[in-house]
């Protein structure tokens, strides 16, 4: 199940920013948002159908590129804030505001960034990702469809 591209697409470095699939928005490589916990209820993510290393698709795009399920924070879309007080539910209002939010990386960002994130059996943190300026997206886990079951699910 390997997937390697050999580093980053065509025409992209390493300061532009990532443009998730249907969003006006590039998403920015430092963070940009606040997470708010009002509970440790708050983490409990047995109700998300997605793990890591799952792949999906934005189920809105017009073009789907591979994506893979980094981390689920155990938060809500209306618990997850931007840096301009937006909340992922106010950006997505198509979807619950109770909906799990998931975190995505572009397939072909990770594997350049971790070739071997396919044997690893834990999702990085949130805070790796940022401090690694790696680019990664909140999604509502209804805007996204299961292409490819994580290699944890055997």
């Amino acid at each position: 199940m390997t997937r390697k591209t050999g580093g980053p697409p065509d025409g992209r470095t390493d300061e532009e920013p990532w443009t998730p699939p249907g969003s006006d928005e590039p998403t920015q490589r430092s963070l940009d948002l606040v997470i708010r916990r009002d509970s440790e209820e708050d983490l409990d993510d047995d109700e998300c159908d997605f793990i890591y290393g799952d792949i999906v698709h934005d189920d809105e795009a017009d073009e789907p590129i591979a994506l893979v399920v980094m981390n689920i924070p155990g938060i809500d879309a209306e618990e997850w804030e931007f840096d301009d007080g937006d909340t992922l539910a106010d950006r997505t209002p198509k979807y619950p505001d109770d909906d799990d939010v998931v975190i995505v990386v572009p397939l072909d960002v990770l594997d350049g960034y971790l070739p071997y994130w396919d044997e690893r059996e834990t999702p990085l943190p949130l805070e790796q990702l940022v401090d690694d300026e790696v680019p990664f997206a909140p999604f509502p886990s209804l805007q996204l469809v299961l292409v490819e079951e994580s290699h944890l699910r055997d």
